[in-house]
């Protein structure tokens, strides 16, 4: 009796370890017809959550269907294939890459592994080759435990120059080119048979953005253009599926980061003056606040000192 007592606690602390894992992975949600999301925990990567942070999708057309980003393993990437073949059994148009971010790209050579053409903007790809392999192995450090085990750096299949239409068959998705906005080759994604905007990196809703590669004002009229688009829904690069609400609470963060980093550079203070005075308590509950917020104003600062000194 003790032994089937002891048996039957393991098994409870087994299913509750597995729900709590189960948790924290991504969740897949329809969000229209045809219409398919897998929602990221949002959060700093981590063994917890597998590095599944960021929002992918897939968009099914009477022909075909398009993978929007895949992941940050190759594991991710095996996941997210099933999750979209399950969901429609039509072959696949490509998978489409929206931006060169750790969070987004890896989980690519899964994809590729059956057969799915990857499509990614010639910058981003160029900046793939550049930087990438320093990203993976930092990857490795954050994941351990095998979460990385056969992820590699995968070279696009399909090189874009500009932003075109993809037709799924009775489905016609418009790709929206962000230029140097957050990275170069930025690229969202627009069905209009749904109203559904895939922002990638153009939006991150409740979670501070990345700075290091972003063009303020390029991304501010990106973002201006978004608002002009009959859209029912934005599922954003990292947060809850939202609406037009989020192109607002990024274009705010945008703006009042830029004018107080650029009041502070203007008056002759230093980086680290700036740093510390650059504070916004509003966005302050965002995700990643205490770590990418600082950093967002180092970048900026140095912007400023690169355009004084050329």
């Amino acid at each position: 009796m003790a032994s089937r007592t002891v048996v039957l606690a393991r098994l409870v602390v087994i299913a509750a370890l597995l729900a709590f894992i189960g948790s924290l992975r991504a969740e897949v949600v329809t969000l229209a017809a045809g219409v398919h999301a897998d929602l990221g925990s949002h959060t700093a990567i981590a063994p917890e959550n597998l590095g599944e942070i960021a929002n992918s999708g897939l968009i099914v057309g009477e022909q075909q269907m398009l993978a929007i980003d895949s992941g940050v393993s190759r594991a991710h990437g095996e996941r997210l294939y099933a999750a979209w073949k399950a969901r429609a059994d039509k072959p696949f148009a490509g998978l489409l890459l929206t931006q060169p971010h750790q969070e987004f790209l890896f989980g690519a050579g899964a994809f590729q592994a059956h057969g799915v053409r990857v499509i990614a903007h010639r910058d981003a790809a160029l900046l793939m080759r550049q930087r990438c392999e320093n990203c993976l192995t930092h990857l490795r450090e954050r994941l351990p435990g095998g979460l990385m085990k056969g992820t590699a750096l995968i070279t696009p299949d399909r090189l874009l120059d500009s932003a075109i239409p993809i037709d799924l068959g009775e489905r016609i998705v418009q790709l929206i080119d962000g230029g140097q906005a957050t990275t170069p080759g930025t690229l969202a994604v627009f069905d209009a048979t749904s109203g559904t905007l895939f922002a990638g990196g153009l939006i991150a809703s409740q979670r501070i953005p990345s700075l290091r590669d972003a063009r303020i004002a390029e991304w501010l009229a990106v973002l201006e253009a978004l608002r002009k688009l009959p859209v029912k829904r934005i599922v954003p690069g990292f947060g809850p599926v939202g609406d037009q609400g989020q192109i607002s609470d990024m274009q705010r963060y945008l703006q009042q980061i830029d004018t107080a980093v650029r009041r502070e550079y203007q008056r002759g203070a230093s980086l680290l003056e700036t740093v510390a005075a650059v504070q916004l308590p509003a966005y302050a509950s965002w995700n990643e606040y205490a770590v990418l917020h600082p950093q967002n104003v180092q970048y900026l600062y140095r912007q400023l000192e690169d355009a004084d000194f050329k």
